[in-house]
């Protein structure tokens, strides 16, 4: 296998709270590792549960994307900017880390996986990997991460990995990624500017 590969269980993750003290948030995976999230990290995967309406912490400097995993969704406030509902499965949703939106929940508690980066030194791309029995390719990026909600099985320039559901592979450097799944999967490509 090309490059470097982390296989990261769901189990592994790291529990960590909000900048803003309103929740908690599994931490998949931070780049440096080990970085806190109130140091100048590079980018960040994380699970955040939101048990309750409230504002979001502030990013400043930071892209972010959000995709919706669990619960009945949420409507974010950005204020001048205008409002988001996000209420459907693996819904996306890109926005500034410097808006900090107001949210509201739809119906209970939601749980959303959010991709930030440093905006001066990388970019992302979250993708939505439709559900195939065979396995859907990913576009490749240098660095490459899929998560997926359910399990399924990826494979990385010809070597197979078994997934658990919510699991994350990292892959820096491979040539050819594909994930196979009965559900669908996100892929998020992280270039360097």
């Amino acid at each position: 296998m090309a490059g470097r590969v982390r296989h990261v269980a769901a189990s592994q993750y790291k529990t960590v709270p909000w900048r803003n003290g309103g929740g908690m948030t599994a931490e998949i995976a931070i780049e440096p590792e080990g970085a806190a999230v109130d140091s100048k990290f590079l980018w960040r995967l994380s699970l955040a549960r939101i048990d309750r309406g409230g504002p979001f912490s502030p990013f400043e400097g930071y892209d972010r994307t959000i995709a919706l995993i669990a619960g009945a969704g949420m409507v974010l406030n950005f204020r001048e900017r205008g409002s988001a509902r996000i209420d459907k499965p693996l819904q996306l949703l890109a926005f500034s880390g410097e808006w900090a939106p107001g949210c509201a929940l739809v119906e209970g508690p939601t749980e959303d996986l959010n991709v930030m980066t440093d905006r001066a030194r990388i970019r992302h791309q979250v993708q939505l990997l439709e559900a195939s029995p065979s396995g859907r390719p990913a576009k490749i990026a240098p660095t490459l991460a899929i998560f997926a909600p359910t399990s399924g099985r990826a494979t990385i320039d010809g070597e197979a990995l078994q997934l658990g559901e919510r699991d994350t592979v990292i892959a820096e450097g491979a040539a050819q990624v594909t994930f196979a799944s009965g559900g669908p999967a996100l892929s998020i490509g992280l270039f360097t500017i």
